[in-house]
């Protein structure tokens, strides 16, 4: 094919997005000798934890050591930045325990970033993609162009847009605001541009609950979770040269607690009251969402016997009183959710930091791909992510390691990776 004009370069894999998905699949080329971009709105960013920052969990646990052993950076990034590890589902045998890191937000951004940048030939570059580039009439793909007007030519794509394509915001029945996470612009123009090719395209959601600031908490009414790193001296991944510990020295920040409370009939009464004013419920959404990350209103409709449901109080990183009110994720209006929150044991008081809220999103049927993660519409893209309609970190991670490596070797003309 014939070079397009006014490239400011070229390179073998650009890939768009810089979560999970995005930062294993540019790790992914990489590794494979390709030379690679990858593209997000802001270098900040890179690695964002954008809902609870934790890492694995039942089932999720064995994904992050398969992304390691695929030579994966999720893996060494939360064994940087862990602040608190338990061994799940003991109950069970040891087979089917399930390994979960508590990470500290800040850290572990900061661990990705340094691991994406120990790659010669791989390059970061801060802009918004606004559409791709395609040769002739559209027979395949030839690279990317942003919003700010810069142009790079590539023989793959990898999109792993996240929740950013005409993202929208929902907080109650009456605030809509346009956004691909909290405080950050959708991606219109390339949403509107895959439409436009004719792929199918349907709305999913997620959502996030709300932060409280730590100190307004009543630890006293509360169960304490300490870590259980030293009891396991575990790490995720195989890649260190040196153990967790060297005396007085880890590899991770100092542990820090969670802590335990519930949702009981009080904070029940005030979700059922209100039910009609969640977004999820009162008709402004009517996408689907993931079935193991349920919101709080679907918990309590669900199961009306539960005496009560669990929440766990997580720390977001040692640089920072912000806690994290896992098991209440929600739509509710501002009001109702500080009802809800006060209604806690030990967050009579709670000073509530940041609301929670729903995300819809577009995402594309993974049926329009082929086995290496290829949009077989369109050849030389392909889609890891939240964009497929799944949700999770390590799914995403997962994904991004299988579309980055598929990616590279088609831009050599070798033979795919089917996983």
């Amino acid at each position: 094919m014939p070079a397009l004009p006014n490239l400011e370069a070229t390179f073998d894999v650009i890939v768009v997005g810089a979560g999970h998905a995005g930062t294993e699949a540019a790790v992914a080329a990489a590794r494979l000798g390709a030379r690679v971009a990858i593209v997000t709105s802001a270098l900040e960013t890179i690695g964002q934890m954008s809902c609870n920052p934790a890492i694995g969990g039942v089932a999720k646990g064995t994904v992050v050591r398969e992304v390691d052993a695929l030579g994966g950076i999720m893996g060494r990034a939360t064994d940087l930045a862990t602040l608190q590890f338990r061994m799940l589902n003991r109950g069970k045998g040891p087979a089917v325990w399930a390994p979960r890191a508590q990470c500290d937000r800040g850290l572990y951004r900061r661990a990705v970033r340094v691991l994406l940048e120990e790659h010669a030939t791989l390059m970061t570059i801060q802009g918004t993609v606004a559409r791709l580039l395609l040769h002739g009439t559209g027979e395949d793909v030839a690279g990317v162009e942003t919003l700010e007007g810069r142009r790079f030519g590539a023989t793959c794509v990898v999109l792993t847009t996240g929740t950013f394509l005409r993202g929208r915001i929902h907080i109650g029945t009456e605030t809509r605001l346009a956004g691909g996470r909290a405080g950050e612009a959708p991606a219109i123009h390339l949403a509107e541009q895959l439409e436009a090719i004719g792929l199918e395209v349907a709305r999913f959601k997620t959502g996030t609950p709300p932060r409280i600031d730590g100190r307004s908490v009543d630890y006293s009414r509360l169960d304490r979770q300490e870590s259980e790193i030293e009891a396991f001296d575990y790490s995720w991944s195989h890649f260190w040269e040196t153990p967790r510990r060297r005396g007085e020295d880890t590899r991770h920040p100092e542990q820090l607690p969670c802590w335990i409370t519930f949702a009981g009939e009080e904070a029940k009464e005030v979700v059922r009251e209100n039910i009609g004013r969640s977004a999820m419920y009162g008709g402004a959404i009517g996408s689907r969402g993931p079935r193991y990350c349920p919101s709080v209103e679907d918990k309590i409709l669900r199961f009306p016997d539960a005496e009560r449901h669990q929440i766990f109080l997580e720390p977001e990183g040692h640089d920072t009183h912000e806690m994290y009110v896992n098991g209440l994720s929600t739509s509710l209006p501002v009001d109702v959710q500080l009802r809800m929150l006060h209604a806690v044991p030990g967050l009579e008081s709670a000073r509530m930091t940041r609301a929670g809220y729903a995300i819809e999103y577009d995402y594309y049927p993974p049926t329009q791909l082929d086995a290496t993660l290829q949009l077989r519409a369109l050849p030389g893209l392909f889609f890891a992510g939240q964009i497929n309609g799944t949700t999770g970190y390590e799914e995403a991670a997962g994904q991004g390691v299988i579309a980055g490596y598929n990616a590279a070797l088609r831009s050599r003309g070798e033979t795919p990776l089917i996983h």
